[in-house]
């Protein structure tokens, strides 16, 4: 039988166990601080609009035009950015795909798992009964398999909060807000 976690860093699963409360707040605090100090930064330099200096919003939209930039090029801009970053993912998934990259074993597994779910690499052979090219998936174990598992990449936070951000900014663009 198992025996009942006593300190709540026992109660981890697998991989590592978790920080300690003191440093994982000091280290919450460490970054806060970091994040702050760029933030006075970036404010002294004018990012925010408050105080005169090369990143005000009005500096760098005379800045930019001085460099012949117009609204039409921050529009291809931000909308060239949103296309890749929406659509990163969808590339890399289909040429992973097409390679047989990310691919597992589908076999029955050992000790009644479900899956082996070990790595497959796909290997091209001319059948010998049809004479046709066909594809057999082969993992660590030796298991030769027809089809595997195929694992799409999926966005997260970060892609996700570009992809939006981007967006906001091509309406804001648009309707020349």
């Amino acid at each position: 039988m198992s025996e009942p976690c006593i300190t709540r860093t026992m109660d981890t699963g697998p991989g590592q166990p978790r920080k300690a409360f003191a440093s994982s707040r000091l280290y919450n605090f460490g970054l806060t601080m970091v994040v702050m100090g760029a933030s006075f930064i970036l404010y002294y330099l004018g990012l925010f609009g408050t105080v005169d200096g090369p990143l005000t919003p009005a500096n760098m939209g005379a800045t930019l035009s001085g460099l012949g930039v117009t609204q039409r090029h921050v529009i291809i801009m931000l909308l060239s950015l949103l296309i890749g970053a929406v659509s990163w993912n969808w590339l890399f998934n289909l040429t992973s795909a097409m390679i047989g990259a990310r691919m597992t074993c589908s076999a029955a597994g050992k000790d009644g798992n479900e899956y082996c779910g070990l790595p497959a690499k796909r290997i091209r052979r001319v059948s010998r009964r049809s004479g046709r090219e066909v594809i057999t998936y082969v993992c660590d174990d030796g298991h030769r398999r027809s089809e595997a598992h195929f694992h799409p990449l999926k966005k997260g936070a970060v892609s996700n909060t570009v992809w939006m951000a981007c967006l906001a900014f091509v309406i804001i663009a648009f309707c020349g807000v």
